[in-house]
């Protein structure tokens, strides 16, 4: 009897283990995938870090306005926008899946994970301030409560992950064992082209930090320079083939451009080029307007000789303009639309550079006008603008005779007027792409001057920052609130200055 008592413990003892292992198992999803190769994870990233073009950021750039009060407004009274952590977690996961495959493949893609973390808290800490990133991402190790680095330190560990990218992938490529992934449209899976715009974006960071260039622990200047006394060490961009863009496929509806002829009906008469950039362009006689914008309607129907060739033709709506008198003045036929042969004809529209080689000619431009480094500023500022005209197809000789024609587009030296002209034209260069940089040159420097008007419902102002997103209060309000305290005395105010620009 004893031994067949242990006989029926050891057997339920042994179902009850076989039942656990049974529960165990059914916690998994057959059909949910536990794994996702790095291949697809970057492709994910980067379609979630894309920036559009003729959305709302490109409407606080200036560059187009609404004429239609029901779908958009120029009003400036900001409140919240996103931050990056749901793509950083990707990301996170990304560098995970690599090093689970391990291998020389995978290599290129711990090196990009650390270039778009550095793209992801920049791009926070631009529209925010100070952000958690030391202690963020670690809620495996049960920190639900990062504390906020402080600006400059956010700026301090980004150029650090930049720089070591940067290493990281001249020694990959040095090795010769490949220069090629999969999983990368926007530059074909080609490393280098991904070395020269980690580089690249090295120079626009640092560039944005030109309030702080001297300030010892960042060695702004230092590490300017630096980049562009070592072409072989540090590439960067070359030619506009080296743009990191966005290329849009009319046939594939989720890669759409966001204009063409399926939304003509819908957004086209809705929306008017914006003055600031589009009178711009008519003051300085730039060929580029004929190729972004349609002469006025009233001069199409006054069929005036030569019309569409007339710079007096082609007027942008002031961002400043109350709504009723914007929709007053298009209903009028005095202002212009996009170009509809560039943007509303196919589905494919141009492409949507993130970080292109016309911004970095500028940022070097400024650099060397500013005395960061030694060049020719003048070379450089000529460049960019020759790199622009050929996004629009304007070859080099209509620049060539375009400059010698305009003297106040000529370099007026190494003086204020000069470091105006290199952040005007790359202002223009900014045009429908980069995201919110066109805004953040003008929060930085002032240039162009951003139209302020009666639609302005910031009290006349243009705001400074966004108000951090509801969900840190929810979750992590001891910490944002010692932000808070830290930098703005302890208001989340769209007003505020920040340390990048103080």
């Amino acid at each position: 009897m004893k031994q067949l008592t242990n006989i029926l413990i050891c057997a339920a003892l042994a179902l009850g283990a076989a039942s656990c292992k049974k529960f165990e198992g059914l916690q998994d999803n057959p059909n949910k995938p536990t794994v996702s190769p790095p291949t697809l994870l970057l492709t994910g990233v980067l379609i979630d870090l894309k920036e559009n073009p003729w959305d709302q950021a490109q409407r606080e750039n200036q560059f187009w306005v609404s004429n239609f009060d029901y779908y958009a407004s120029q009003g400036y009274n900001w409140s919240s926008t996103g931050m990056r952590y749901n793509v950083l977690r990707n990301i996170q996961k990304m560098e995970e899946e690599a090093n689970r495959l391990g291998g020389d493949e995978n290599k290129p893609y711990l090196i990009i994970a650390k270039f778009l973390k550095a793209w992801c808290y920049i791009d926070m800490t631009m529209k925010f301030g100070d952000i958690p990133m030391s202690e963020a991402m670690q809620s495996g190790n049960e920190n639900f409560t990062p504390k906020y680095d402080a600006q400059k330190e956010v700026f301090r560990q980004s150029l650090a992950l930049l720089e070591s990218a940067a290493a990281e992938m001249k020694a990959f490529l040095d090795a010769a064992k490949r220069n090629k992934i999969n999983g990368d449209f926007m530059f074909d899976g080609d490393l280098d082209k991904w070395h020269k715009l980690i580089n690249s974006t090295r120079l626009r960071v640092l560039i944005n930090l030109s309030k702080h260039a001297d300030d010892a622990d960042l060695q702004v200047k230092a590490k300017f320079a630096a980049i562009l006394a070592a072409p072989a060490n540090f590439p960067i961009m070359e030619a506009n083939a080296d743009n990191y863009q966005v290329v849009f496929n009319g046939n594939i509806q989720d890669n759409r451009y966001p204009l063409g002829p399926y939304n003509r009906g819908f957004d086209r008469g809705r929306n008017n080029m914006g003055a600031t950039y589009l009178d711009t362009m008519v003051a300085y006689k730039d060929p580029r307007t004929f190729e972004i914008a349609e002469p006025v309607d009233t001069a199409k129907h006054h069929n005036i000789p030569g019309f569409a060739t007339r710079f007096s033709s082609y007027k942008g709506g002031r961002t400043g303009d109350v709504l009723s008198d914007l929709s007053s003045q298009n209903a009028n036929g005095y202002l212009s639309y996009g170009n509809e042969r560039r943007y509303w004809q196919t589905g494919s529209g141009e492409p949507c550079i993130q970080l292109g080689f016309p911004e970095t000619c500028f940022s070097i431009a400024e650099a060397i006008q500013r005395g960061w480094a030694p060049g020719d500023a003048e070379s450089w500022y000529k460049k960019g603008i020759k790199a622009s005209f050929a996004f629009y197809g304007l070859g080099e000789d209509v620049f060539n005779n375009w400059y010698a024609a305009t003297p106040k587009a000529q370099y007026k030296g190494n003086n204020a007027d000069g470091l105006k002209q290199i952040l005007l034209q790359k202002y223009l260069a900014f045009f429908m792409n980069s995201g919110r940089q066109a805004y953040y040159q003008y929060r930085r420097t002032g240039i162009p001057t951003f139209d302020v008007g009666p639609a302005n419902a910031n009290g006349g102002k243009i705001p400074r920052r966004w108000l951090y997103p509801q969900r840190e209060y929810q979750t992590n309000n001891d910490q944002v609130k010692a932000a808070l305290q830290r930098q703005f005395g302890g208001t989340d105010d769209i007003n505020g200055d920040m340390w990048l620009i103080k």
